[in-house]
């Protein structure tokens, strides 16, 4: 199956939690565009091809767009034909592999993925950065050096991980925010949408010793009806995707840096209940195997929570490096984090 993107219809990303300028997203909400290096679009080529179980964790790869082609592009939703059509990409672009360098990629190739947050009435995201260490061996000097200095002073020095930035609904009426929380001078209300955005530097100014603050932040938002009952149910949800990744990640001989988690999650209280009893309504029927196959295909199912990971412009898999202990320090301290707090149940409030 595939569609056609128009490219004169695209419009910039408003979900994004983290990352770098120029993401886009098309005006149906299904698919985002985000410009790429050649790596990142052999990453998913590979992933799909050779490594089934690393790319279920992988938002779905639609193909890429090159945004200086005024001509409709098509993109299309079989794997096996969009990471063939990735490695063809990957071997055959004229454009360089550099590290990214400023807060635009400046690339005129895109790729075209699934947005993880559509199926979501009011998506709460938030990006975890994973790694002590930030930087490939492709990096400068002076790009290495400046990302230890990050990593020093925040948490992916001391856990391997560090919040990149998060997006919350606060419900119809919004409080006013707490100065004294930390970091909160680095967070904005959107009145018109009530939506607080939590910026780079928000995460930088947690440590080991509170860090699970800046979880309950994003986990607990009774003004939305995100009641510590839900926040309870959203840890084991996440609990369960990290732990799915971790063992992955075992497996695979791959190297990732500065990549990350995104977690998304219905934020809107009567419709994370609404996606709560489709849920459960749809495992209690007794689905024919050809029902389950259309349903899948479909895939209109009020989604609750979701975790992927993403940011692959600096990955790569190869045989004979053993599992990615930076990325996995990072995951195994995130599940941790989910842990303690899911030992306080319906107490995390």
């Amino acid at each position: 199956m595939s569609s056609k993107l128009d490219p004169s219809k695209l419009q910039a990303f408003g979900n994004a939690a983290a990352g770098h300028d120029g993401v886009l997203s098309d005006d149906t909400g299904s698919f985002i565009i985000k410009p790429c290096t050649q790596a990142e679009i052999e990453f998913y080529g590979t992933a799909i091809a050779s490594h089934p179980r690393f790319a279920a964790h992988m938002p779905q790869f639609y193909g890429t767009l090159a945004l200086n082609d005024a001509s409709q592009s098509a993109v299309t939703a079989d794997p096996e034909a969009a990471a063939q059509a990735a490695l063809e990409v990957a071997t055959s672009s004229t454009f360089e592999d550099t590290p990214l360098k400023g807060k635009k990629l400046s690339t005129e190739i895109s790729i075209v993925l699934e947005d993880i947050t559509a199926s979501f009435t009011k998506p709460n995201v938030l990006d975890i950065k994973l790694g002590a260490q930030l930087w490939d061996e492709q990096a400068s000097l002076d790009k290495r050096e400046k990302l230890d200095k990050v990593s020093r002073e925040t948490t992916s020095s001391s856990l391997g991980f560090r919040i990149a930035g998060m997006k919350v609904w606060k419900g119809a009426s919004p409080a006013a925010g707490s100065d004294d929380k930390p970091g909160y001078q680095y967070t904005e209300l959107d009145t018109s949408k009530n939506y607080r955005s939590y910026n780079k530097m928000y995460g930088r100014t947690f440590t080991v010793d509170n860090i699970t603050k800046a979880f309950k932040e994003f986990l607990c938002v009774p003004g939305a009806g995100i009641t510590p009952a839900k926040s309870a149910d959203l840890i084991k949800r996440f609990s369960a995707a990290i732990s799915d990744i971790q063992v992955v990640l075992e497996e695979e001989e791959s190297r990732m840096y500065s990549a990350s988690l995104l977690f998304a999650y219905e934020g809107d209280g009567e419709a994370y209940d609404a996606a709560v009893e489709e849920e459960e309504r749809a495992l209690e029927e007794d689905y024919t195997e050809k029902e389950m196959a259309e349903e899948d295909d479909e895939d209109d199912t009020p989604k609750v929570a979701i975790v992927k990971l993403i940011d692959f412009a600096h990955a790569r898999f190869e045989k004979g490096l053993g599992p990615d202990e930076n990325t996995l320090r990072g995951v195994r301290n995130v599940l941790k984090v989910l842990q303690v707090l899911g030992k306080l149940g319906e107490d995390i409030a």
